[in-house]
């Protein structure tokens, strides 16, 4: 095994990548060598596909690889968890083409989160492919760049293999099945990879349209076999079965082998006012540095426009160091890559990696996923990702086989969850992986497929299981109300379904001028860029100076504003509890603690805003917002909520507290975005609530019954852990709140809330009322 032949610190010391004054970590974890099968699964294969393994010069799988292959030989449905770079796409390579090599009238669909995936996965399918002999198994890709003439020839004679996209299997192969008879008939297989990313208002979309796909191929009589792959989940067989409505058999290696990593984690100390400029100024040193060492890298970016002035930026500093050190770096091997860029610059961009003609790119999560770009040495991460999944999967990045050695540097942002890991490396390297959340029971996004389930499927008896209970019984209901398809010519219901939308509200485009620099959603609108705000983006400030809706959200144009001011709107809240659908309540050491799930309303009005002077604090101007639809929100929404009835003078500010240790313990201990989540309190009720953002729920709300005692305890963990007395933005809280919050009444009021429910509950909550626990 190679070792690392450079000093890192000491290449960023040199490079001004990193400073006296800021706080770093580091980390050298060792390699878990992998576990080798016994040959047992490669025999089971056709004569065939052994020999394609040995054209390629694989003679022996890792154990996980042979116990997936004999599982799916075996029939079975199969869930596939294991880690980066495991060979998770052989897995199901092989038992596929096995499949097809036997029946040529055999069909195999797989379906990839991102157009980049499936055409990067069509070339290790090929070289596979190519290597049976007396078989010509073709595939193609079906994707929004397949150009219309190359669709007619591939719907009149199908390859063997299709690989597509959720939206396809909605729009083409579900809105127009008819012609698709002949591939859907003899269909065997389906393949969904990378499983992870199909979680929460995604992930729920993509349930409802894989479950109407399996659905719809059952009442043919084609039942399919389906394989689903993932590195990062921690209840990859429950997450499998609610995205599907099928069974699956389980193969886990998630700890199964990983190579040498070294991990570097900084807190950079950089003022607030210029933390963006250099902290892109760090990462671009940073990564320079590396180049110059001969390393390939890459740069994780938390936006586009982020991305794109870091590529600027090095452009820029490449003749510097020329000028100033006589360090070399050649510009052509530095490249950013990102959505919006077309095919041809981003295949010539992952070549390049391979070919290690480009060694260094600028990137955001679009280089994220398991694309095969070679043996990267290292990553930067410009910041934490919006969750621990994604994190791992960029850090999954570099270090591709097991005997090599990579490392990982991360530079914090200035909000809670950067600044914790950053200090806290230890932390994020034991913690667990999550549980993957999505939900098929979603009442708004049923509304959206019910329309075409009912064009696809006219027979809907058996379909309880596979639909789920909530849709199917949508569409009964919609059937026995008298509801007809709606078949109007070349119209069809799937066109109005957004998978991957911004949300309830829509997706509101934020305009710079003329420059699209970023998007909101109706609730960040609402909190962040209503009408004369000052919105903060990219560590600048402009004034929001007007706000257009359209049908499915619309554009908020920006104007420039002064730097040293700021809005701060008065918010009036108010929930209204519409119905409870689970808890339990304990009664121990003269508290009672009643945890529930169920649906609310949130009713929000802005009241008055105050523009602040942040040189001098002092307000310079002050307005009451008229009543305009821009300054009042409702959303119906899931939620989790803690009451706890005990008589003591930290009650009250105690619970106040506890709905952010939710919040943040939340965001620690489930697969959830920032944005996905928020707090509310109603101190008269002594109630803290955990709301989902998303309408009719996405799982968020459920997870966290089940699990808010953990939530909560790591929620206490990170308090404690900071040096703040009262709670802070490095801790618990939200960025830019000016709540007053007592930290210690919190965890005072939380430890006895966790004391109060170690036993059994004496009630549940069922049939509408609170029933004692047998």
């Amino acid at each position: 095994m190679a070792d690392i032949n450079f000093d890192l610190l000491q290449a960023l010391k040199e490079f001004d990548a990193i400073r006296d004054g800021d706080q770093i970590q580091r980390k050298s974890v060792p390699a878990i060598p992998p576990t080798l099968g016994n040959g047992g699964a490669i025999r089971r294969l056709s004569r065939r596909m052994q020999e394609a393994l040995r054209v390629l010069d694989i003679s022996e799988l890792y154990a996980h690889q042979e116990e997936a292959i004999a599982c799916a030989l075996d029939g079975n449905n199969v869930v596939l968890q294991a880690p980066t770079a495991s060979g998770k796409s052989l897995s199901f390579m092989a038992p596929v083409l096995d499949t097809l090599s036997r029946d040529p009238s055999a069909h195999a669909l797989l379906i990839y989160p991102m157009k980049a995936l499936s055409q990067d996965q069509r070339d290790q399918l090929e070289e596979l492919a190519r290597s049976i002999p007396g078989r010509n198994i073709e595939s193609w890709w079906y994707d929004g760049d397949t150009p219309d003439h190359e669709r007619a020839a591939i719907r009149q004679k199908p390859p063997q293999i299709l690989i597509t996209t959720p939206e396809m299997i909605n729009t083409t192969f579900l809105a127009h099945s008819k012609l698709w008879d002949r591939f859907l008939a003899g269909l065997k297989w389906i393949v969904i990879d990378e499983m992870h990313e199909y979680r929460g208002y995604f992930g729920s979309n993509v349930s409802l349209v894989l479950r109407r796909l399996l659905f719809f191929l059952k009442n043919r009589g084609v039942e399919p076999q389906v394989f689903l792959s993932s590195a990062t989940s921690a209840n990859a067989k429950e997450h499998a079965e609610n995205l599907t409505g099928v069974r699956f058999e389980e193969v886990n290696a998630a700890a199964g082998m990983r190579p040498h990593r070294e991990y570097v984690f900084v807190d950079p100390d950089i003022p607030d006012y210029q933390h963006y400029p250099i902290l892109q100024l760090r990462a671009v040193r940073a990564a320079l540095a590396c180049v110059h060492e001969n390393k390939s890298v890459l740069v994780f970016c938390p936006t586009r426009k982020f991305a794109e002035d870091c590529h600027w930026t090095a452009m820029r500093e490449i003749p510097k160091l020329s000028e100033s050190k006589g360090i070399e770096v050649n510009p052509e091997v530095v490249k950013v890559f990102r959505g919006g860029l077309s095919v041809e610059e981003r295949h010539e961009t992952r070549e390049g990696l391979r070919r290690g003609d480009v060694r260094l790119v600028f990137t955001t999560n679009a280089l994220e996923l398991g694309l095969d770009i070679g043996g990267l040495d290292g990553v930067i991460l410009a910041g934490f990702p919006d969750n621990i999944m994604a994190a791992w999967q960029r850090i999954g990045r570099a270090g591709r086989k097991w005997d090599s050695d990579a490392f990982v540097l991360y530079y914090a942002r200035n909000n809670p969850l950067d600044q914790f890991y950053a200090r806290n490396l230890e932390t994020f390297l034991d913690r667990p992986l999550d549980d993957l959340v999505a939900s098929a029971g979603n009442e708004e996004l049923i509304k959206k497929h019910l329309p075409a389930l009912l064009y696809e499927s006219e027979d809907l008896s058996g379909g309880e299981e596979i639909l789920g209970e909530p849709l199917h019984a949508a569409a009964v209901a919609a059937r026995e109300s008298g509801a007809k398809p709606a078949r109007i010519g070349s119209y069809r219901p799937h066109q109005g379904i957004d998978l991957r939308g911004g949300g309830p509200g829509g997706r509101y485009v934020v305009m710079d001028g003329e420059q699209e620099i970023g998007t909101l959603s109706a609730q960040q609108l609402f909190r962040e860029a209503f009408p004369r705000a000052i919105y903060m983006h990219g560590g600048r400030r402009f004034r929001v100076k007007e706000i257009v809706v359209t049908s499915s959200g619309g554009e908020v144009t920006l104007e420039s504003v002064e730097q040293h001011l700021r809005t701060n709107p008065s918010v009036y809240s108010q929930l209204f509890v519409n119905d409870i659908l689970d808890g339990c309540q304990w009664s121990a050491k003269g508290t009672t603690v009643s945890t529930i799930y169920g649906k609310v309303t949130m009713a929000e009005r802005i009241t008055a805003v105050n523009e602040i002077d942040d040189n001098t604090g002092e307000v310079v101007d002050h307005w009451v917002p008229g009543s305009t639809n821009a300054n009042f929100n409702y959303s119906n929404a899931h939620s989790f909520w803690m009451v706890v009835d005990r008589a003591g003078p930290n009650t009250t500010k105690g619970i106040v507290t506890i709905q952010h240790l939710l919040r943040v313990g939340a965001m620690f201990s489930m697969p959830i975005d920032a944005h996905d989540v928020g707090p509310h309190c109603d101190i008269r009720e002594s109630a803290a609530y955990l709301l989902e953002s998303y309408p009719g729920g996405i799982g968020i709300a459920s997870k966290a019954l089940e699990k808010w005692r953990e939530i909560l305890r790591v929620g206490i963990e990170i308090a404690q852990r900071c040096d703040c007395r009262r709670g802070c933005p490095n801790c618990i809280v939200p960025p830019r709140s000016r709540e007053n919050i007592d930290k210690r009444a919190g965890i005072e009021v939380a430890e006895l809330v966790l004391a109060a429910t170690e036993g059994r509950p004496q009630l549940r909550f069922a049939a509408g009322a609170w029933l004692p626990v047998a």
